[in-house]
């Protein structure tokens, strides 16, 4: 019951055009919250997984404090000293408006708010989906058929739009084929490794029950629709990212326990067919789009998006401009697309280094270090267990969202974050789901 209603906050964000409008995404936030608090409310303590480790733990409190402390109202001279463009932007303030002495770090503290529920959200579904791993363990790959089955509905909308028009490319439920990609890609390598998952034990395809062989055709071809998906959204950086993930996963899953030069040969084996399949594989319509990656146009396009961005990151180098922030303080910065609102950087490590500064991208980045470097580690052991394969593939989708990310704001669409926080949360799982498939 658990599984199917954290499934339908999830599709319901996904179909609501990502969560992407507050009406929708705070549907979403309801329904989590009272799920969250019924959930812990009923939950027996024999019933629980065990704590999260330390490190973990402390990084996973520290996101959403570090939020707060933005939205924290400081003196004026406290502010010049830990924000001095902020202290600016208040002295300015007070001339206009006598008797403003608070501020906060936050340059749209509304928006700053409804961000940290956002994160607070994403850290109560990461830590359903691991209690509810520790509950199906006999069968913990329940966890992975509802997004399968959500991406393969998304996909299969999207090829049927694309039949209609192949002008324009897939983009299902959601407004931006960009970040349709970002779904799909990051469920593409939890397929790909459940289908491994029920055919291969020991290294070995051999004896393998009827029923599971089913399971895997089954698998392989949600694989095939979603991986087609990504192909006629005609999204660049959906494809490349899908294609790099992949490439990552042969290696990791073939080369475990496999002398060093076969492992280079390997790797060499799945660079060729990587290269064959980006050059051979992609649609003209596709191909197209990769033509308008010519220097000019990328000059004129990210590129100066970017250097503008940079020059923000520099005015708010400690502490940023406040979660959210990055729309309303680019515009003193903006030096490009002058007729264009800009509300994203489209490179999600430049917004965030933006929006938290440097020590606020430091605790991002030790919370997804915390749960990336333990998956890569358990999918690089020997044991075929579900607890590899499952590392296999959520090391594949990090590696998706990461590479998709320099390029677009997957992060900031509210279905997507959903999606790679039940990510993290199997991924926090791994070192209690390591029986055998059964």
């Amino acid at each position: 019951m658990y599984l199917a209603l954290l499934t339908a906050i999830f599709f319901y964000a996904v179909w609501m055009f990502g969560g992407t409008r507050s009406e929708h995404w705070n549907v979403c936030l309801s329904a989590l919250g009272i799920f969250g608090l019924v959930f812990w409310l009923r939950a027996r303590k024999r019933e629980s997984a065990p704590p999260l480790p330390g490190r973990l733990r402390v990084f996973l409190m520290l996101l959403p404090l570090y939020v707060l402390l933005q939205l924290l109202p400081m003196p004026a001279a406290l502010l010049r000293i830990v924000s001095p463009e902020r202290g600016r932007i208040l002295a300015q303030l007070v001339h206009a408006i006598p008797g403003t002495s608070f501020a906060p770090l936050s340059v749209i503290p509304a928006e700053t708010l409804a961000q940290f529920l956002r994160v607070c959200a994403y850290i109560v579904v990461m830590l359903l989906v691991r209690e509810l791993a520790w509950r199906y363990q006999s069968n913990p790959w329940r966890l992975v058929l509802p997004l399968i089955a959500v991406a393969s509905i998304e996909a299969v909308i999207g090829l049927l739009q694309h039949a209609a028009n192949s002008e324009t490319g897939a983009h299902g439920s959601y407004v931006n084929k960009n970040h349709f990609a970002g779904l799909l890609e990051m469920t593409l390598p939890l397929a790909v490794m459940y289908a491994v998952a029920l055919l291969w034990r020991e290294g070995s395809v051999a004896g393998v029950p009827v029923t599971a062989v089913i399971k895997a055709c089954g698998a392989i071809a949600a694989a095939l629709v979603i991986f087609s998906g990504i192909l006629y959204s005609l999204s660049r950086m959906g494809f490349t990212a899908a294609l790099f993930a992949l490439f990552v996963m042969g290696p990791i899953a073939i080369g475990a326990g496999v002398p060093a030069w076969k492992k280079w040969l390997v790797v060499l084996g799945f660079a060729a067919l990587f290269l064959y399949i980006f050059i051979f594989l992609p649609s003209d319509e596709l191909i197209r789009q990769f033509g308008k990656l010519a220097p000019t146009n990328v000059s004129e396009g990210r590129l100066s998006l970017w250097e503008d961005t940079l020059r923000l990151v520099a005015a708010y180098p400690l502490f940023g401009c406040g979660l959210g922030g990055y729309e309303s303080a680019f515009t003193q910065y903006q030096a490009s697309f002058l007729l264009m609102r800009v509300d994203y950087a489209h490179n999600d490590f430049l917004q965030v280094a933006a929006e938290l500064g440097a020590l606020g991208s430091l605790i991002a980045a030790g919370l997804a270090a915390m749960i990336v470097l333990p998956a890569l580690h358990a999918a690089a052991t020997r044991s075929n267990t579900d607890g590899r394969y499952f590392a296999i593939g959520c090391t594949g989708a990090f590696v998706a969202i990461f590479i998709h990310s320099f390029a677009d704001f997957n992060l900031y669409i509210p279905a997507n974050g959903f999606l790679l926080a039940w990510i993290c949360g199997i991924a926090a799982s791994l070192p209690f789901i390591s029986r055998d498939f059964a």
